[in-house]
């Protein structure tokens, strides 16, 4: 039995042997990116583009979106501030609830937002307490939005002032913040310029979210602006040893970036959802059920299917924030269909898709995927833990670990799907930094923690049935208090 195993069974802390690289974790698009990055010259077109202020945030000039700034979310707290050291579900969805009955003062609030989220010093720290030695830091609201800029010049101007902040943001401690470069795919031109100018300064991973914003799916190889097409941009990947990484979002209301206009092709996969909702009868799916799924399976098997691995034998794709455990499945099915349709294909292709996957892809999971982990034969080789920091369903490596040990993985591939697959894939000299899970955290009073929590977890795993001892347990107690309390602000 490992050392974790140990640890675990006897209820002390986890010490862990490897180091971890957390593959997709996120920080929070801070104002300073407009109000100290976007160059002089660039500020009209920015501005006209993607613009954020201390009152709001504007896409193409004219349509009002959520920014992730924390005033958007008051008096709630910044869900893309919250899962941090300690925070688990059940800690977190207490919180929500105390501040939706209003029972958490502003100071209170403030005192569950992590600051790591736009603060690499502090991000260190938190690092620290969640067993995570070495991350890749990736943006949060600008994923959903920005896709849908229509400017070029905007797209890249925003997109150097974007990642000349990240790189001061990973400058904090260079050996364990990376930054993934945000392209601004507008202009595939502009693009392979900024692939090369962030190559330049270590960058390892470009981002593309999968869907078709601009009416341009961005695996399409002849298409583009003004002769350039995006076949370039993947070559340029290649010569610059870059990562693509493929990262999905929730499916926007699209009419809303249109001057509310209905379009006649589907953005995102994940629309399909909104679709399949009718409010009118209470029958609603909210875009977050599968969005992420199915904007990362859409492009994968389009990839697969059409042989565009073949085309780019040396491009690495890393498909981040769709979960794992779906992907054995796919990949059957992307095989049989291959097969069947092989004197079909417009394009050369010659291995089968889970041939292709195996040797050029990787799948990010979180750490608790259980049917992930009893599958581990298949991922140990190309699945890479992603913390999701700072959102809402985040967690520490330590919860993976546990999981993990629970299903058996032995703590050899464990250190493969959560370091060394990671490192392998960025080109980065794996380190470690923390071995050990640090004490529990003193939490002020108010903080949800002891027989309350355990009350409120039990009773919330059927709230139909416990709705009215919900009810009563959130009307009192000591997480009711609304004085300022003390303590750590985790």
């Amino acid at each position: 039995m490992s050392e974790a195993s140990e640890n675990t069974a006897s209820g002390e802390r986890l010490r862990k042997t490897f180091p971890v690289f957390d593959c997709d974790a996120h920080i929070n698009d801070p104002l300073e990116i407009w109000t100290e990055y976007v160059a002089e010259a660039d500020r009209e077109a920015v501005k006209g583009f993607y613009w954020q202020d201390e009152s709001q945030t504007l896409l193409n000039g004219r349509t009002l979106v959520m920014g992730g700034a924390t005033h958007h979310f008051r008096p709630m707290f910044n869900p893309i501030h919250m899962a941090g050291p300690q925070m688990t579900k059940p800690i977190i969805r207490k919180l929500l609830m105390d501040v939706v009955m209003g029972k958490l003062s502003e100071e209170q609030v403030a005192q569950i937002e992590h600051a790591g989220a736009v603060d690499g010093y502090a991000r260190c720290r938190d690092m620290d307490l969640m067993g995570i030695d070495q991350v890749m830091v990736i943006p949060t609201m600008m994923v959903m939005h920005v896709p849908f800029g229509e400017n070029p010049e905007g797209a890249r101007g925003f997109a150097r002032a974007y990642n000349d902040w990240a790189v001061d943001y990973c400058a904090a401690a260079p050996d364990r913040l990376f930054p993934a470069a945000w392209l601004p795919l507008q202009s595939p031109a502009y693009t392979v310029e900024e692939i090369r100018r962030t190559a330049e300064k270590g960058f390892r991973m470009g981002l593309v979210r999968p869907i078709d914003a601009r009416h341009q799916y961005p695996n399409q190889i002849g298409r583009g602006i003004g002769g350039a097409t995006f076949d370039l941009i993947y070559k340029e990947m290649e010569a610059c040893d870059m990562v693509l990484g493929m990262h999905t979002f929730p499916a926007p209301d699209v009419a809303s970036y249109h001057d509310g206009r209905s379009l006649d092709y589907v953005v995102s996969p994940g629309e399909l959802n909104t679709l399949a909702s009718d409010p009118a009868v209470g029958q609603r799916i909210d875009a977050q059920a599968l969005s992420f799924v199915f904007e990362a399976q859409a492009w994968l098997i389009q990839v697969l299917l059409s042989g565009f691995l073949d085309r780019y034998p040396k491009l690495r794709m890393a498909v981040l924030e769709s979960n794992a455990s779906w992907v054995p499945s796919v990949l059957a099915h992307c095989d049989r269909l291959f097969k069947l349709h092989a004197k079909e294909r417009r394009t050369p292709a010659s291995r089968l898709p889970s041939e292709a996957f195996a040797e050029q892809c990787t799948i990010s999971f979180e750490g608790d995927e259980a049917p992930a982990f009893k599958q581990w034969r298949f991922f140990q080789n190309t699945g890479v833990w992603a913390s999701d920091a700072y959102h809402t369903d985040g967690a520490d490596v330590w919860t993976a670990i546990r999981e993990m040990n629970a299903c058996g993985v032995p703590e050899r591939v464990q250190a493969r799907m959560l370091g060394a697959n990671a490192s392998d894939l960025y080109r980065i000299e794996q380190k470690t930094f923390v071995s050990e899970e640090a004490p529990p955290l003193k939490r002020p009073d108010w903080f949800p923690q002891g027989e309350l929590l355990e009350r409120f977890t039990e009773l919330s795993k059927d709230p139909r049935k416990n709705g009215a001892a919900l009810q009563e347990l959130l009307g009192g107690g000591s997480a009711g208090q609304t004085s300022g309390g003390s303590g750590s602000g985790y």
